[in-house]
């Protein structure tokens, strides 16, 4: 009777190694490119007749992204609430800041005026990560420009709907800043961020609205974010890896 040999059975691993690392490295790398989203093409979803402001629920896309500004929660509990000024882009070519002090526009960028927020989601309704972004204050032109003026805070709403939000002082008035967000937020993935601002009390209480109205803004721009897979796509990527493995195992038997 012709019999089995146990080492034609077992796995030689000095074969299947190679496919097995192949499927991990494939599994690790990123899901895709990373992308910046630096607000220089500008698809106008308002009404206005300059394309360039935006009022509370007024929308536009740029690079891939949906664009929403609101007002602040407090300005839209009023009972008589209208949509006001909540944002605006500001080019290098057309410095639209002569009432405020803001930081110098190397390229366009977005300023978030009045309290205002903007919140971003991919076009496509996919999943991503945001790990670093540019950020300025923009402020009344009597401010101190030695103290604080506030913070910029980001939002980001997971998967599940909670959320989680990090938020950082402002650089010296008209100075721009580089915050790299730190580990746990930028490796969690989101649907949406809402990005805003507040601005420091006397007692150091950082407020939106309130006792401080109109008095939050912020400047932003190079949005650092990075596209996520959708899970089926890991899974066909997987079987499809793992069914490669198999294979050249089956063939070195």
């Amino acid at each position: 009777m012709k019999t089995t040999s146990r080492n034609t059975l077992r796995p030689d691993w000095r074969h299947v190694a190679p496919a097995l690392l192949a499927c991990a490295a494939a599994l690790s790398a990123p899901a895709a490119q990373a992308d910046v989203i630096d607000f220089e093409q500008i698809v106008s979803h308002s009404s206005q007749a300059d394309s360039s402001v935006y009022l509370g629920g007024d929308t536009f896309s740029t690079n891939g992204f949906l664009a929403e500004v609101a007002d602040s929660d407090y300005v839209q509990s009023f009972p008589d609430y209208e949509p006001g000024l909540a944002g605006a882009t500001v080019a290098e070519s057309e410095y639209t800041c002569t009432r405020l002090a803001c930081p110098p526009p190397l390229s366009q960028y977005y300023a978030g005026l009045n309290d205002g927020s903007l919140t971003l989601s991919r076009g496509d309704a996919s999943a991503f990560r945001v790990s670093a972004l540019s950020f300025g204050a923009i402020a009344p032109r009597d401010a101190n420009e030695l103290l604080p003026f506030g913070q910029l805070r980001i939002t980001g709403t997971r998967l599940d709907g909670s959320t989680l939000t990090a938020a950082t002082d402002f650089p010296a008035l008209y100075d721009w800043s580089e915050w790299t967000l730190n580990s746990t937020f930028a490796a969690t993935v989101f649907t949406r961020i809402t990005i805003d601002a507040c601005t420091y009390t006397a007692a150091s209480e950082c407020l939106n609205g309130e006792d401080m109205l109109n008095l939050s803004q912020f400047a932003l721009d190079d949005v650092h974010v990075s596209a996520v897979p959708e899970p089926s796509t890991v899974v066909l990527l997987t079987a499809g890896l793992l069914l490669v493995a198999a294979r050249r195992l089956g063939g070195r038997a």
